[in-house]
């Protein structure tokens, strides 16, 4: 049967996503996978539906408020140009092969279509998407006069969501590095703004010469709240809801005229990431620059050579590096959103690593995925599958190892920690990572994945496994985080030597797992040539 280019693209994109299902998962896998994956999005859809129109509801009622315009535009804002911006750092949008479909005569148009229409079916656009709708007719319904201008307000915002969402995604692998600096930046004024702003807060039972400094500080606020609303207001979402109000007075032309800055946003998005495409369709990509080769490793045991392979591995690929943000972000979330709660060791430290830990779930959980090709090469190495996952093990723990310091340095001069919860507080993590890993070493032969290397596209983790990981890393952290509490509030004095000692069982039954999870590695070879090879 004859069709479009643009139907055969998006067969193309629904096939590499089963193909790629019924590998991981098997085709019985796929099938349930599928299934369970429709019932959630059926009951989750209707939810967010139903929430989105309460919510449009109560905001096309009382359209004539300013601030009830400043709440939609930001709220537009957020699921628009939130959305595609999270969305493309986060993965970005589904991209087939180039490589393969070079020699077709394909139009940059259609190529860039279909792949902006196939970015509708990640799960972060697709949430998005359902909850603008909900909430867009909602507002309609609550203002009837604006209903001819909803659907074009919701594919504006759609298109805004998807489009730089792709560009964003292109864009990943180049500035990964800027990036970096930009989010290092962006958490130590995050840090310092919420340090100023709880030490301008007035404190309970004040004395007369704090409440003197109530007016100014209360005005502080008031400005700084200004401030913000004028950068909301230059928003483009701002403007489309402003057309809004234009429509429900009848001034139409006015209304349409204030879509001209979001539109032509919208055009210089789309336009930025078609050339993008097509630089990478037509393979003018920069080719990565050549460098002297590392140095050659040497090792006493095999499970040494391979841990250094593989943190060597991970210190090379843009998620590896990525991770040592995370002390610094987790550092800011506990000076940020939750400096009003009191400080205290017996729920800040243990909360603190093991937020950090979960940073590892996604190599932990698919431990040769960064090795790619290169998996063939490992398992024809004359080591045994023991020594494999022990390298591994070390590897990984080498890379977590060096967060734990870094966070541990950051609550040593920011929170002021002490040196007992500190250590208390990396123990506990190495016990959750541990777990983590020794669960890890099993999912890692039953469902692999490759992983690239210099992109943070990574977000392919199968639906059950995704739920794996969450229900683990709750369950540990709860575990090792409660016994660290009882510890520190029953007997400071015994939390380290108790939270050594839970450690030690925890790798003792690792080791005792360690045998059945090697004798499982030998079983699925084929399983990872397959899928990584």
């Amino acid at each position: 049967m004859v069709v479009s280019p643009f139907r055969a693209l998006l067969a193309a994109h629904g096939q590499a996503t089963w193909n790629r299902s019924a590998r991981e998962l098997g085709r019985q896998g796929a099938w349930a996978l599928a299934l369970v994956v429709g019932l959630l999005a059926l009951f989750g859809a209707f939810g967010l539906l139903l929430g989105g129109g309460a919510l449009g509801w109560l905001l096309g009622g009382r359209l004539e408020r300013p601030v009830v315009i400043t709440i939609l535009g930001t709220l537009l804002a957020f699921l628009g140009i939130g959305g595609g911006l999270i969305g493309g750092v986060l993965g970005g949008a589904r991209e087939l092969a180039w490589e393969a479909y070079r020699g077709f005569p394909l139009r940059l148009r259609t190529l860039y279509l279909a792949e902006l229409t196939a970015g509708l079916a990640d799960m972060l656009p697709l949430t998005m998407g359902l909850a603008l709708t909900g909430m867009l007719i909602g507002l309609g319904l609550a203002a009837p006069s604006t209903l001819p201008l909803i659907p074009f307000l919701l594919l504006e915002t759609l298109l805004m969501l998807l489009a730089l969402q792709l560009l964003v995604g292109g864009l990943a692998a180049a500035l990964v590095k800027r990036l970096r600096l930009a989010l290092v930046g962006l958490g130590i004024l995050a840090w310092l703004g919420s340090t100023l702003m709880s030490a301008g807060l007035p404190k309970r039972g004040a004395g007369p010469s704090t409440r003197l400094l109530q007016a100014a500080q209360i005005e502080r606020v008031q400005a700084l709240g200004r401030g913000a609303g004028r950068v909301l207001e230059a928003l483009p979402t701002h403007a489309a809801a402003r057309s809004l109000v234009k429509a429900q007075e009848g001034q139409w032309g006015a209304a349409l005229a204030l879509h001209l800055y979001p539109l032509g946003l919208l055009a210089l998005v789309m336009v930025l990431g078609a050339r993008i495409m097509a630089r990478e369709t037509n393979g003018t990509a920069a080719a990565p620059t050549t460098r002297k080769p590392d140095r050659l490793w040497s090792f006493r045991h095999p499970a040494e050579g391979l841990g250094r392979l593989h943190f060597q591995t991970l210190m090379r690929s843009h998620l590896g590096r990525f991770a040592f943000l995370m002390p610094l972000m987790t550092v800011v979330l506990l000076k940020g959103p939750f400096a009003q709660f009191k400080a205290n060791p017996l729920w800040t430290v243990p909360a603190a690593f093991a937020y950090l830990s979960l940073v590892a779930n996604n190599f932990v959980f698919n431990q040769f995925g960064l090795d790619r090709h290169g998996v063939k090469s490992l398992l024809l190495l004359p080591v045994g599958s023991e020594d494999l996952l022990k390298g591994k093990l070390l590897g990984m723990a080498a890379h977590q190892g060096l967060q734990a310091l870094a966070l541990a340095g950051l609550l040593l001069a920011v929170d002021h920690a002490g040196p007992v919860p500190l250590l208390g507080g990396m123990l506990l993590m190495a016990c959750i990572f541990l777990a983590q890993t020794s669960v890890g070493q099993w999912t890692s032969t039953w469902a692999p994945r490759p992983m690239a290397m210099d992109s943070l596209k990574n977000n392919n983790m199968p639906f059950a496994l995704g739920l794996l990981s969450m229900g683990t890393s709750a369950f540990w952290a709860g575990l090792f985080g409660g016994a660290y509490a009882l510890l520190a509030w029953s007997s400071p004095l015994l939390l380290v030597p108790g939270m050594a000692l839970l450690f030690g069982l925890i790798l003792t039954a690792h080791l005792l797992l360690l045998p059945a999870a090697a004798a499982a590695l030998d079983r699925r070879r084929e399983k990872l040539v397959e899928a990584l090879g």
